[in-house]
């Protein structure tokens, strides 16, 4: 028979071993569960982190899945501090008009700015053929929106440069703005004696403006037709072709049939565009242009553009010389107005006169001095400088959508690719039914 104190002793020896069972079988489930969450980690690091990087992906779920069918799975992606960084989605995508032909994708997103941070078709051809779109699309904000880039300037026909060109970066703007305080500019490469870029933008005196393409994909900017950004790519586009302002064969108003997707008036990228070629020739380039632009307004205003807080962020004088018209006009015999000087000229006088003698000839009395706002070579005529006011609201009011999203809610275009249109069309629907789910599932308000 057992003693008290060895009843004890035996209890207590139960109860250890029962613990030591209990915290062994405990451990070797944990230790099991954490080899198999390390394992499955890291086939999720192999299969997601080409799209998204991260420490650690969990899987999301929610009934609002059910409204995606496109939608195989959804994983937030976490750092090693455990912050979320991004989302991984796994996708079919097939068109709306061609249920037929589908895609698998997976896609980043981030978890802040809800940039793309990768791109992956599951068919290794077609990975290769959208490796462009993702270098593209890399850093761009969803959703996404194709805008067209259509020209009759045919590609296949080859067209002689202009002579005399020297290789470098060349640039002119106006020097008044227009109605909307926008101030054109021009920017132009040459390779090899042959225009290889060109931009035509435009940045505005209001410095919390955006220039105007931006202004124009975001809505802020309207002209009729296709929106100012697209028809300035195509008209830049043409003369990539073409490449003598000349042959893109622009009418008494302003405006050209031959560019396809162009009805603005392109005047003003005519002349600045012919200024840049002139400065090749010369030599003058962008670089000197924007000292020489500096140096007029020092010398016009009597202080710095840097001292007066109008040189913008891309490092352009956000400044109209409208009220100084002497330093930009020439004047005939009579005191009349007869045309206007480039930045190059004005340099060029200013290097053998003061520039409050510039003016050559009497000053001209207010009726002969031109309006920059409205003179012909500047305004966009028929159009409003750009501006199409509806008769009512509903007039005014944009109807287009993509994917069932609004194209107000765009928040990148790109242009499509020639070779490969539909896998890239596919890719972009696979984006923006991401975009849907992201709202959706984080109840954002657009």
């Amino acid at each position: 028979m057992m003693t008290h104190s060895q009843i004890k002793v035996f209890v207590t020896e139960a109860l250890l071993l029962a613990i030591v069972s209990a915290a062994l079988i405990i451990g070797g489930f944990l230790w099991s569960n954490d080899r198999a969450d390390k394992r499955l980690q890291r086939e999720y690091k192999q299969k997601f982190g080409t799209v998204l990087a991260a420490e650690s992906y969990t899987p999301l779920t929610g009934k609002v899945l059910n409204d995606f069918p496109e939608i195989n799975s959804v994983y937030r992606g976490y750092d090693k501090d455990g912050t979320p960084v991004g989302y991984v989605f796994d996708m079919t995508v097939a068109l709306p008009s061609d249920k037929t032909t589908k895609l698998d994708f997976r896609i980043g997103i981030d978890f802040e700015t809800s940039r793309v941070t990768g791109l992956m078709c599951e068919d290794p051809k077609v990975d290769r053929r959208l490796q462009y779109l993702e270098s593209t699309l890399l850093g761009k904000q969803i959703p996404v929106a194709f805008r067209r880039a259509d020209t009759t300037v045919s590609d296949d026909e080859t067209y002689a440069p202009v002579e005399g060109l020297k290789d470098g970066i060349y640039y002119a703007q106006r020097l008044i703005d227009d109605r909307s305080k926008f101030v054109d500019y021009v920017e132009m490469e040459i390779k090899g004696g042959k225009i290889t870029r060109v931009n035509w933008d435009a940045f505005n005196l209001d410095m919390t403006t955006e220039d105007r393409s931006y202004a124009s994909l975001s809505g802020a900017y309207e002209i009729s037709g296709l929106d100012w950004a697209v028809q300035s790519y195509n008209i830049c586009h043409a003369l990539l072709k073409l490449q003598d302002p000349d042959r893109l064969a622009m009418k008494s108003d302003g405006t050209t049939s031959i560019v396809d997707g162009v009805t603005c008036n392109i005047q003003c990228f005519v002349d600045l565009s012919k200024e840049c070629i002139n400065y090749s020739r010369e030599g003058y380039t962008k670089d000197k242009y924007l000292s020489a632009i500096n140096r007029i307004y020092t010398e016009t205003m009597g202080s710095t553009p840097d001292a007066d807080g109008v040189r913008n962020k891309a490092g352009y004088i956000a400044f109209s010389f409208e009220k100084t018209p002497e330093v930009y006009t020439i004047y005939d015999e009579s005191g009349s107005a007869r045309g206007f000087r480039t930045v190059r000229e004005i340099e060029a006088i200013m290097n053998g006169k003061r520039l409050n003698k510039l003016t050559p000839t009497p000053t001209p009395s207010p009726e002969a001095t031109p309006d920059p706002k409205n003179d012909s070579r500047n305004a966009e005529r028929g159009a409003e400088d750009g501006y199409v006011k509806g008769s009512s609201e509903d007039e005014q009011t944009l109807t287009d959508s993509i994917d069932d999203l609004p194209m107000s809610e765009v928040a990148t275009y790109i242009y499509p690719p020639s070779d490969s249109y539909v896998e890239a069309r596919l890719a972009i629907r696979a984006f923006n039914t991401g975009y849907k789910f992201l709202k959706a599932y984080l109840n954002w308000r657009v």
